[in-house]
């Protein structure tokens, strides 16, 4: 399942431009500022958690009393995106949250907006600490690449974990390939897109 997930994690770095691409760089920047970095984590925790529960949609994902479970995960994924390292385990580790955002119910707009919020939210911090401009922009910069690329990780797990399930999940039941899913899922796309030309869609 490692492997598996590295090879999920490396197939999406191959698909981000390289100047939106989180770099070595950016992983040295972050860790010239890990103390106030970490300083901002239960801040980070309580105002990514009531943004979710304060939504019927996101709140919906959740069981009863399971807050306090997530906020420690949320937790370690922060110390862990902090203190490092950002390495090629911690990517896997970022498709694998792919597959249980499937299992889950989590969507990829769920998802990718509250990541855009952890990362307004560090840029909001970073604005009031005792730092040079240049160097709080590099601070910024940095964890927006690292925020796009770990997003990037998360939905294309989530992508391929669920066309894996559907496939399997075919196979099994109709004894359908997969190459005859991906062509029959192409043609669904082209017809949707004929329709929404139709339509006066504007689509390229």
């Amino acid at each position: 399942m490692v492997d598996f997930m590295s090879e999920v994690a490396r197939a999406a770095f191959a698909q981000i431009p390289p100047a939106c691409r989180f770099r070595e760089s950016d992983a040295r920047i972050i860790r010239a500022y890990q103390e106030p970095l970490m300083a901002l984590e239960a801040g980070v925790v309580k105002a990514f958690y009531d943004t979710v529960y304060d939504h019927p949609a996101t709140s919906a994902i959740f069981v009863g009393g399971e807050r306090p479970a997530r906020e420690v995960t949320l937790s370690n994924w922060w110390r862990r995106t902090v203190l490092g390292p950002l390495d090629e385990e911690y990517f896997a580790w970022m498709a694998m949250v792919g597959l249980v955002h499937v299992s889950r119910g989590v969507s990829n707009p769920m998802m990718l907006s509250m990541a855009s919020f952890v990362t307004s939210f560090v840029a909001d911090r970073v604005a009031t600490m005792p730092l040079e401009r240049a160097q709080a922009e590099a601070l910024i910069e940095a964890f927006q690449r690292l925020s796009s690329t770990v997003g990037s990780v998360i939905s294309f797990g989530y992508d391929r974990a669920y066309d894996r399930a559907v496939v399997t999940a075919l196979h099994d039941l109709a004894g359908m390939p997969e190459s005859l899913f991906q062509r029959l899922r192409h043609q669904e796309v082209m017809s949707a897109l004929a329709q929404a030309r139709a339509g006066g869609t504007p689509a390229s």
